[in-house]
């Protein structure tokens, strides 16, 4: 099951990723689609890779138990993930259907208000201290034995694409406000 988990994580990051960006140019004007159908079924995978995640960390769980060592401080990082996994998810259900909607064929934009970009920049947030928490385990899943090397340029492309994303809902909401 691990495998599967790690299989849907991949795919889902490269949706996600691709629908931030392509959200990103949308937001500041350039491009016309976000990729809703690409974001919804990345939404899909969401779900199967929280239900999977879940089974684990019960099995997890249940694992310690039985050994009567719970060892909370030492899984600092294991209890973080699940964290970020939690607030991902709640934080998805305000952003979907947060920019407007389709009435009569035409797309309306709803106000893009402070409380919004907050949410959305808790989001971004969220997903990146996920993606960060876990980028080391899932290249071990992958087989990547050279983690050390590649780190710091996964870092800055990830650091890269999180500034973009996150810049874009800031000039985002500047244009709601002032322009």
């Amino acid at each position: 099951m691990r495998k599967w988990n790690t299989i849907l994580s991949v795919l889902m990051l490269l949706i996600f990723m691709i629908h931030g960006i392509m959200g990103s140019f949308m937001l500041n004007g350039v491009g016309s689609s976000a990729g809703k159908l690409l974001a919804w079924i990345g939404v899909g995978i969401l779900v199967v890779h929280t239900v999977m995640g879940t089974v684990l960390t019960v099995q997890s769980l249940q694992t310690a138990k039985q050994s009567g060592k719970m060892y909370l401080k030492q899984n600092a990082i294991f209890w973080a993930r699940r964290a970020s996994g939690l607030a991902i998810l709640i934080l998805l259900f305000f952003h979907i259907g947060l920019f407007g909607k389709v009435q009569n064929g035409t797309y309306i934009l709803f106000p893009f208000t402070t409380v919004k970009m907050v949410t959305q920049l808790l989001f971004v947030a969220a997903i990146f201290v996920h993606i960060f928490i876990n980028i080391r385990p899932l290249l071990v899943s992958l087989g990547i034995i050279s983690y050390k090397e590649r780190r710091g340029d996964i870092y800055l492309i990830l650091s890269v694409l999180l500034l973009f994303i996150a810049g874009a809902v800031i000039f985002y909401y500047i244009g709601w406000q002032y322009l």
